[in-house]
């Protein structure tokens, strides 16, 4: 059980524990005393805590994971970025066609924009493999624009874009999206 779990079972175990005293507490009581209206209303703040935190815990639990996630997309896509604009400097370098500036130019102008994506907490493992994929996807540019690979694969740059672009998606509504 890692370090976060481990606090958050604890902090479960204590909340219930609380609710469990407060209710034998109210049960040795007479409903008609004074102090019975006092302990049920604390009973019923006890109990409203622990439901608040049971309705949280998948949240709090899935958050280290997300965070993660949430790191590798951020460091995919500035990493990507710096490719493409090596590929574009390579490009006046090596003495190249300018025209590979018409596939890397967007390309760098998309990595840079990917930088900014929302890694939210319901797709974090979506926008993950998106960041994955973008790997492959960014080592096909670089592979076509260097020439070691047709410039047919073109169309299999677009293709990538196309599933990079809705598996990054940081948005709830794109997740019912099918390509």
């Amino acid at each position: 059980m890692g370090g976060t779990e481990h606090e958050l079972n604890r902090e479960h175990q204590v909340l219930r524990r609380t609710l469990g005293e407060r209710h034998a507490r109210l049960v040795r009581l007479d409903q008609d005393e004074r102090e019975f209206e006092t302990e049920y209303g604390q009973l019923v703040a006890e109990a409203t805590r622990l439901i608040d935190f049971e309705r949280r815990l998948p949240a709090r639990l899935a958050e280290p994971k997300r965070e993660r996630s949430e790191q590798f997309v951020r460091w995919s896509w500035r990493v990507e970025a710096v490719v493409a604009a090596v590929l574009i400097a390579a490009v006046f370098i090596l003495g190249d066609t300018a025209w590979w500036l018409v596939l890397l130019v967007p390309h760098l102008l998309a990595t840079a924009v990917g930088c900014t994506i929302k890694v939210t907490a319901a797709r974090h493992a979506e926008q993950a493999k998106g960041a994955a994929a973008l790997h492959v996807l960014c080592l096909l540019v670089a592979l076509v624009s260097l020439g070691a690979l047709s410039a047919w694969f073109i169309i299999a740059i677009l293709v990538g874009w196309l599933v990079v672009g809705v598996a990054s998606e940081g948005t709830e509504a794109s997740k019912g999206r099918t390509l």
